[in-house]
């Protein structure tokens, strides 16, 4: 029975912000690495498959000037409210570690694809396409993560219920900021995204 609270307390948050941000920055490198290396097993007919739809694209994109405001929304806002609503329940003393590394590996896995497809135009199609988002995006989620991995483990160890409520109220506030900063990221998106990607797809292809 001491064999899984051992585990548990493996993967409590640490108390010094620093070290934490410095534990979800090897996670994050470590799904990096994993993506790299997962990527380079893809198949010659998956490599096929992905230039015809990467081509396809390409002469769809050329004939459009702007990108639907639900899609940029929903990819900016989708892995930030997954972290917190990880901090809502207990398991996500692991769960949020585990998604960290998850970031990693989809962000490496997906250029490590282009690459392998386009070469070296792979790294410019992913900039264009994934540059400003995670620019944006990756400091909200390294943030949310911090304060989700801390709420998850209060919830484990029953502090949940003596936390006051001014300072439930003051956690809202970064909350507000990260919402606020990925709005400007959707504008940011939505203005330069589109012409960086005509411009890089019509050098390639």
């Amino acid at each position: 029975m001491r064999r899984p609270h051992r585990i548990l307390l493996v993967l409590r948050p640490p108390q010094r912000p620093r070290t934490e941000c410095l534990i979800f920055s090897l996670l994050f490198l470590m799904g990096v690495a994993a993506g790299h290396v997962v990527g380079g097993f893809i198949t010659e007919a998956q490599r096929c498959d992905l230039y015809g739809y990467l081509f396809s694209y390409a002469q769809s994109a050329a004939f459009r000037r702007t990108v639907p405001l639900a899609g940029v929304l929903f990819s900016y806002f989708r892995g930030p409210i997954l972290f917190f609503c990880i901090g809502l329940a207990p398991c996500g003393t692991w769960l949020v570690p585990l998604c960290m590394a998850g970031q990693g590996f989809a962000l490496a896995f997906c250029l490590r694809c282009l690459m392998a497809v386009l070469g070296r135009g792979g790294v410019l199609l992913a900039l264009a396409a994934l540059g400003v988002r995670c620019l944006f995006v990756l400091p909200c989620i390294f943030f949310l993560a911090g304060r989700s991995w801390a709420a998850a483990d209060r919830l484990r160890s029953g502090r949940s219920a003596r936390t006051n409520k001014k300072s439930r109220v003051l956690d809202l506030y970064p909350i507000f900021i990260c919402g606020i900063a990925l709005l400007i990221g959707c504008v940011a998106e939505i203005s330069l995204v589109p012409q960086l990607l005509t411009r890089v797809l019509g050098h390639i292809f």
